[in-house]
């Protein structure tokens, strides 16, 4: 069977559909350990179930501790990764279709965790899958690494690396085609602006710490003030307008900002209503990645200190370490200081990969024989599972054509009614057949 006829097989797709929808009658919302389960019951049992499937395709099959699992394709001392994962966010409200199950409806499979990321974990098999029924032979090993906990924080493969060596080159189908050659580092750093006056009884600006503040509260002397804002992810920021930034400036305007708190709240507009990072002395660019980011997210009162948290997306050409330093020289003199107490949990360390290397060429040929567009390699500031593990990069499972098909919010990862379209998988499954038959051939050439 050659590769057209095998995504376009109709019992394959109906065990594809029957094997999305037993992941995803699965809640596998990571939670709090229970007993030997580090990511609770439900991220168990769905590892169980992807287990069990990979058994029943042949795979040979290995339980990481319930931090994640593998399924193997070949027997090699080289082995090359395809890294996905089983935890979801929660399903929230507002869906038009029940978000545990799948739902075939208008071309797409519909429910949560399709696209993000059980789907494109599927479509990893089913890959492999191709090759061991075509008895077709690779230089490699295939591993399929299943995680349990990237939706919060990736320690599913910190545990994965103290058990077994990291594959010598990896993809995670975790974000868009083409490749994704490089993600910016992500720095999280909180500064402390001094204390509040009593005449500031209240500031509360900002939800998340990734992403640009969409409304701001201040209580001074009894009276309180609401800012609206546009919120955006941080890697996004252009695409936002920071309501912190517009509540410091009316503020000092009006003359309400005590006198003695009248410099941090300078600083706050300032440092709020860029996000270039020139405020805290830390804006440059290089041509890999562009320019830094550096969003204001979220502003309070903590311990009777403003304290201004800053999310900051930076790229690789520049350490965390001297980023730390310029900041800590620029706002030295106003009197603030940064407030964090172990600065290395505050960073995750970026990559990149270059886009003449015999992998990512045989990623980029396969993208462009599928899909029949160009497919340049790119970079971004959002994270992906591809920043914990040595020699990996983001490589779809979305393609731009099978976007927003069901309207602004639904549809997309973490919104209601996430799908992935049939079709998206049928070329998702050939692109990943093709990509490994041209590591294949590099690796053998």
């Amino acid at each position: 069977m050659n590769i057209k006829e095998f995504v376009n097989d109709k019992n394959i797709l109906s065990q594809y559909e029957n094997d999305l929808r037993s992941l995803v009658e699965i809640p596998s919302v990571s939670g709090s350990t229970e007993g030997s389960y580090p990511f609770g019951r439900e991220c168990a049992r769905v590892l169980d179930k992807a287990l069990e499937i990979s058994k029943g395709y042949g795979f040979m099959t290995e339980n990481h501790d319930y931090y994640c699992g593998s399924a193997i394709l070949g027997e090699s001392g080289t082995e090359i990764g395809i890294i996905t994962h089983l935890d979801v966010v929660p399903a929230g409200t507002g869906w038009s279709y029940e978000p545990y199950t799948i739902t075939a409806d208008k071309g797409l499979y519909i429910g949560r965790g399709a696209a993000d990321d059980k789907g494109p974990l599927l479509m990893g098999m089913y890959a492999m899958r191709y090759f061991r029924e075509n008895n077709i032979a690779l230089p490699f090993a295939v591993r399929l690494i299943m995680g349990c906990d990237e939706e919060v924080g990736s320690t599913d493969l910190e545990h994965f690396k103290t058990v077994r060596k990291p594959p010598v080159f990896s993809f995670t189908p975790d974000a868009d085609y083409p490749v994704c050659v490089g993600e910016k580092g992500i720095m999280r750093i909180k500064l402390n602006l001094g204390k509040a006056e009593k005449a500031i009884e209240g500031l509360n600006a900002g939800t998340v710490s990734n992403a640009v503040a969409g409304q701001a509260v201040a209580v001074i002397n009894g009276k309180e003030y609401r800012y609206e804002g546009i919120t955006a992810h941080a890697s996004t920021p252009e695409k936002g307008k920071n309501a912190i930034s517009l509540m410091a400036k009316d503020l000092i305007e009006k003359g309400i900002v005590p006198e003695s708190n009248k410099t941090a709240f300078e600083f706050i507009y300032k440092s709020a209503g860029e996000y270039l990072g020139s405020t805290l002395g830390i804006a440059f660019s290089d041509q890999n990645f562009g320019y830094l980011t550096c969003v204001a997210s979220v502003l309070k009162i903590e311990g009777g200190n403003i304290c201004q948290s800053f999310d900051i997306r930076y790229p690789t050409s520049r350490t965390f370490e001297e980023l730390y330093s310029a900041i800590q020289s620029t706002i030295t003199p106003h009197g603030f200081e940064i407030a964090d107490s172990n600065k290395n949990s505050k960073i995750k360390e970026g990559y990149f990969k270059s886009p003449e290397s015999r992998e990512i060429k045989a990623l980029t040929s396969a993208c462009e024989e599928v899909l029949g567009y160009q497919c340049s390699p790119y970079t971004m500031g959002g994270g992906t599972y591809a920043r914990s593990m040595p020699g990996a990069v983001a490589f779809g499972a979305r393609i731009k054509e099978y976007a927003d098909l069901l309207g602004d919010g639904r549809g997309k990862a973490h919104d209601r009614d996430e799908y992935i379209a049939i079709d998206e998988v049928k070329r998702g499954i050939e692109i990943m057949i093709k990509s490994l038959l041209n590591i294949g051939a590099a690796y053998s050439g």
